[in-house]
């Protein structure tokens, strides 16, 4: 049908944006410690072994690609508003090509929030004197970073001890003499932010927030809008057509709300860290713990409620779809053999 071609169409939209979001956070693992006016974050992951515009950017693709699916289920009720109250006067306009120029406009717009996000930052011997003079993050990381020379020196020192010497078990030790020298280079990796220092980042807060707000009035008031519009309509569509459209309406209404039920929390978390000028452990992991659930439960809610997303699913799971295919070459050899 006509209406699940334009939902998948969205739907492939928000999951690539998904995807971006829920790599760059495995990328950067990131800590956030509130120190006064200052946002360290300490990045965890495997991005803590690039440089330092490196992780910045990773950063900025995260903004990117969550605020591209925050902007997109609004612009789909929208969508689907219109058609609804007029197919035939809508449906001339919002074409494919017209879809496609607005999902520009809304990465256009994401990416400038991006940008924003990116020249907030602070220069890194800032964070990193903060920190130190605050936190214990800096102590921890160096007292790990021994650990881990020491352990690389007793491997090193085990593999010369076990095999006789000769030119190749030189060339190793050497090998593994670099990489305790690289780890020695290895730095605390760091990004953050200071709004007494660098204004920008409350325009940046205050555009993600004003973003979160327009978009879910927009979702309310079309979703309020489409019901009542299928209600009066429900004499002029036969049954199956008026239940898949409200069913429509409801999943993808429960989907669009999982990103903001979970930065709900770390909104909250954000204003009491900022009144009271310094963050808790727990504070520090509550926005990646919150925020890596965004591309898990949005994927779910489409399995669970729209229908032909079930049925592949349980066709995959079931094996079904094997079990078809042997149906199937039975059925060819049973008619050659007749």
């Amino acid at each position: 049908m006509k209406i699940y071609q334009e939902l998948r169409y969205f739907l492939s939209n928000i999951a690539a944006s998904g995807v971006l979001f829920s790599s760059s956070l495995l990328v950067l693992q990131p800590q956030v410690v509130t120190r006064g006016s200052m946002t360290i974050r300490v990045v965890h992951g495997p991005a803590q072994y690039l440089p330092e515009n490196a992780v910045k950017v990773i950063g900025c693709l995260s903004v990117v690609s969550y605020l591209y699916a925050i902007l997109s289920f609004p612009l789909f009720f929208a969508y689907r508003s219109m058609i609804l109250s007029n197919s035939n006067m809508f449906g001339q306009y919002f074409t494919k090509n017209t879809l496609l120029i607005t999902f520009g406009i809304l990465f256009i717009l994401s990416c400038v929030e991006g940008v924003f996000f990116y020249y907030s930052c602070i220069p890194y011997t800032d964070l990193l004197d903060r920190a130190n003079r605050t936190t214990s993050i800096v102590e921890e990381f160096e007292n790990s970073t021994i650990l881990l020379n020491q352990h690389l020196r007793n491997l090193d020192l085990n593999s010369q001890h076990s095999v006789t010497a000769s030119p190749n078990n030189i060339s190793s030790g050497v090998i593994q003499t670099q990489e305790e020298m690289n780890m020695g280079k290895h730095h605390l990796s760091l990004f953050g932010d200071d709004y007494s220092r660098n204004p920008l980042i409350i325009i940046f807060y205050g555009i993600l927030f004003a973003c979160h707000v327009l978009s879910y009035l927009i979702i309310l008031i079309c979703a309020h809008f489409m019901l009542n519009t299928l209600k009066r309509k429900q004499g002029t569509m036969s049954q199956d057509t008026f239940l898949e459209n409200e069913l429509l309406v409801h999943s993808v209404f429960a989907e669009s709300f999982v990103p903001l039920l979970l930065s709900a929390p770390v909104g909250a978390n954000a204003v009491l860290v900022t009144v009271f000028e310094n963050s808790l452990n727990w504070q520090e992991f509550l926005p990646a713990y919150c925020m890596s659930m965004v591309p898990v439960l949005s994927p779910l809610f489409t399995i669970m409620f729209i229908g032909p997303y079930k049925k592949v699913v349980v066709s995959i799971l079931t094996l079904e779809f094997i079990r078809g295919s042997k149906i199937t070459d039975s059925n060819n050899k049973r008619d050659e053999d007749s």
